[in-house]
């Protein structure tokens, strides 16, 4: 009967300390997430490799660049 009682008691305090992880580490309803809960698709620029946001990415040709000198820069170099 001991050995029943110690592995029931066990057993509780396993589930009361999965729940209480379970709470401490869900993130909290009071703070938005940081993008707004929406995903950006982000462009590599051809100049440098940098990953940039779609709307901040200036494109020529199908190629994407974090600036204008970049994408200056490339064109120069490759229509040459």
């Amino acid at each position: 009967m001991g050995l029943i009682r110690l592995l029931v008691i066990a057993a509780l305090i396993y589930i009361v300390w999965r729940v209480v992880k379970n709470l401490l580490s869900s993130p909290r309803q009071d703070t938005p997430p940081a993008s707004g809960g929406r995903q950006e698709l982000m462009r590599k620029c051809a100049q440098c490799g940098v990953h940039v946001p779609d709307h901040e990415a200036f494109t020529h040709n199908g190629q994407h660049f974090c600036s204008m000198e970049h994408q200056r820069l490339y064109l120069e170099h490759h229509d040459q």
